[in-house]
């Protein structure tokens, strides 16, 4: 079946060969069609607070964000009529400037911050309107619109880098690896095809996370390269033996078929555990990569054959020597030591494993913009969250709005307030819940008492009345009565109650109130999920269970909350994938039992120097590097166990052990170089937390996945021998 399948593949290569090039041609020109989210909470469970938080005030209100604009050496005078103009534009709630409390002195230099509450939707446009507002004054700026942007800028500026540094690297290791000279410009030819096809075909997603988009392709690089090896050394070595190239192209099909399907879907398997996270970027990621490593084991089996076949005179011309690693060293290295390397190997793999579980996760993004880091260093974090809860307009109502507010802000980390800023129509707009008699009224409008007790009097007034009603009643009835007031009077009151009306606008909605807190507080805060919690239970007491919560740091709260289940989800699910697809190709129990302890121990070593050399784990890379650990590197220790295999069925253990290291050094060599260049260039390059601590991380394991491979494998096979045979 497999000879009958390699014979059609060869028979019909250039036919293949052309349409994956067309194909791939196409798929370039439909990258751009890939619309890529920046936005992390959307990829939150339906069940969370958060998202039902989001779904009741995108239903009732519009979506607000936060800017903060800092004025540098700027005069006071300067700071309020620039924030006068800020809240003047378009989208803006409100922009407040306290010169007490907004002001910091620092390295000779004066700098004044400007508040800026604005609707979501419009806060892209608002940034360029109040960057040129503020021109011609040295100024910093924060706040999501602007952190999207610098993320959208660092990823495009530097994944071409990394690409670029990782594909030179790995050219060289090739290069010295391969026996042509020609052999890894016809891998790179074969990658390009298969990043080219699964980059081209994002688009049939509704969208891709920026993490998936930046770490994709040169992943699909890295995971990917030793499938196009298995091929070409398998190709090499036949046509060594003086038959056709064509006959020699079908053998070697043939060969690999098992053990390139078996390692392209052990590293699948790893992939689809990410789909099975509440948090549902894994299910992003998860298919997105997977997806490529099937285009690229399908280009291995049909593209890759038509150019090798085609290209094969060329080979042999630009053929010269490879680097020979026999692996006797270390054969020689691990009977010298009489199985204490081993010993210390498995010693660091149960300290590992007591350590990791010691691990402390973050579940935020680290600014990339520089702007941002220097504003909360001179002012401190400050962080939105959004309280919704019924629209209650009765003085009663009003009262209980106050109270539950005050409640909120009475809460305290580390002995500092909570709240630094309350905007709510009940505390900001409290003139409007405000009795006012003639002369209370006089003072608000800035009228004489005696003109305001005889507009009173002529409209019938009643007092005391509240502010809302009373602009009410002044705007319904004062045009009668214009030629009798003094000039402006009518203005001034249609005026002020347009102004209530967009406050009303603003935070009442058909059915709920909502409160804008700004907050003390930071995403990496120990003290979040207590916060949250005490104010979930403050809104409960006043209005039950009808209450929500929006903002980052509810957000933040649930992923960590999810992050646990998923922790032990895709390790589970990784392992169970693997552990049977490593069963059907051995028909053992104890090889993939043996190979999954092994790279799980390599997991753990990895985890727990990370956490330590690091100070903490984005939550993420623990989650990705985990199933990609498992996924791929699991096929070094699958080639290396079917050399033992094969070999002892004549060898002895030792002997057998020994050889399966020479057979399996320079393909485990190639194609972990080749991950930890990717790596550790992703790592260096990138200056966006997410995507270079999952290039740090995955490289750090993919090095201990090798040494526990080559150093501990062997041993362990020799030892376990006599259940392996059976």
């Amino acid at each position: 079946m497999k000879r009958r399948l390699a014979g059609w593949i060869v028979k019909t290569r250039v036919g293949w060969m052309a349409l994956l090039a067309l194909l791939s041609v196409l798929a370039a020109t439909t990258i751009s069609r890939t619309q890529v989210n920046y936005d992390l909470t959307s990829y939150l469970a339906e069940d969370t607070d958060t998202q039902r938080g989001l779904k009741l005030m995108n239903g009732e209100f519009s979506p607000v964000s936060l800017m903060s604009v800092v004025l540098v050496d700027a005069s006071e005078e300067t700071a309020q009529a620039r924030t006068a103009e800020i809240a003047a534009l378009p989208g803006v709630l409100t922009a407040l400037h306290d010169p007490a409390e907004s002001t910091r002195e620092q390295d000779g230099h004066t700098y004044r911050l400007i508040s800026v509450t604005m609707e979501e939707d419009a806060e892209e446009t608002l940034l360029d309107s109040v960057e040129a507002l503020v021109q011609d004054i040295p100024h910093l700026t924060s706040g999501g619109a602007k952190e999207n942007r610098t993320l959208q800028s660092s990823i495009l500026r530097e994944m071409p880098v990394v690409m670029a540094v990782s594909c030179a690297i790995v050219f060289v290791i090739l290069l010295v690896m391969t026996r042509s000279w020609l052999e890894p410009i016809i891998f790179f030819l074969d990658i390009a095809v298969s990043i080219l096809l699964n980059m081209g075909t994002n688009w049939i997603f509704p969208s891709i996370s920026f993490i998936t988009f930046a770490v994709t392709a040169i992943l699909q690089l890295a995971l990917a390269m030793d499938y196009s090896i298995m091929l070409m050394n398998a190709f090499d070595r036949l046509r060594g033996q003086a038959i056709s190239t064509r006959e020699a192209m079908v053998q070697a099909l043939a060969e690999v078929f098992i053990p390139l399907s078996s390692s392209a879907l052990t590293t699948v398997a790893g992939m689809l555990a990410l789909v099975f996270m509440k948090f549902t970027i894994g299910f992003d990621i998860g298919i997105v990569l997977a997806k490529g490593i099937l285009i690229s084991m399908l280009t291995v089996f049909l593209f890759l054959p038509g150019v090798l076949v085609l290209a094969a005179p060329l080979l042999d011309k630009t053929a010269h020597k490879p680097l020979r690693l026999s692996g006797k060293g270390l054969s020689r290295l691990s009977g010298a030591l009489h199985g204490a390397l081993p010993m210390l190997l498995i010693l660091l793999i149960v300290i590992a494993a007591a350590l990791q579980g010691q691990n402390v996760y973050t579940f935020t993004i680290r600014s990339s913009d520089p702007e941002t880091q220097q504003i909360a260093d001179l002012f401190g974090t400050s962080n939105q969250l959004v309280l919704l809860y019924p629209l209650e307009e009765s003085d009663e109502g009003i009262a209980r709005q106050r109270e539950m507010l005050e409640k909120v802000g009475e809460i305290t980390v580390d002995g500092e307030p909570l709240v630094q800023e309350t905007l709510s129509l009940a505390t900001t707009g409290a003139a409007a819940y405000t009795y006012y008699d003639a002369a209370s009224a006089a003072a608000l409008l800035g009228r004489s008492e005696s003109d305001v007790q005889r507009l009173f009097t002529l409209m019938n007034i009643p007092t005391p009345i509240r502010g809302d009603e009373l602009l009410d009643r002044l705007a319904a009835t004062m045009g009668r009565f214009a030629f009798l007031l003094p000039e402006g009077a009518l203005e001034q009151v249609e005026g002020a109650r347009d102004l209530l009306n967009t406050a009303k606008a603003t935070f009442n909605g058909p059915h709920y109130t909502r409160a804008l807190l700004k907050l003390n507080l930071s995403y990496t805060s120990p003290s979040l999920h207590s916060v949250m919690e005490q104010i979930k239970a403050i809104l409960r007491t006043y209005y039950g269970e009808d209450t929500a919560m929006t903002g980052m740091l509810l957000a933040i709260d649930d992923i960590a909350v999810s992050f646990g289940q998923d922790m032990r989800r895709v390790s589970l699910i990784t392992i169970v994938f693997v552990f049977l697809i490593v069963l059907c190709s051995f028909r053992s129990l104890a090889i993939p039992a043996l190979l999954v302890c092994v790279i799980q121990g390599a997991i753990w070593i990895n985890m727990s120097f990370s956490n330590r050399v690091d100070g903490s784990i984005f939550f993420m890379c623990y989650l990705i590097c985990v199933a990609l650990q498992m996924g791929a590197t699991i096929d070094y220790g699958i080639l290396l166990t079917s050399h033992y295999c094969a070999q002892r069925a004549s060898l002895p253990p030792a002997e057998a052990a020994g050889k399966a290291i020479g057979l399996s050094l320079q393909t485990v060599l190639t194609s972990g170089s080749a991950l930890v260049v990717a790596g550790f260039t992703v790592g260096i390059v990138s200056s966006v937390y997410y995507i270079s601590s999952i290039g740090t991380m995955l490289a750090r394991g993919a090095v201990v996945s090798v040494i526990l491979v080559l150093l501990l494998l062997p041993w362990l096979l020799q030892k376990l021998d006599r259940w392996i045979r059976k």
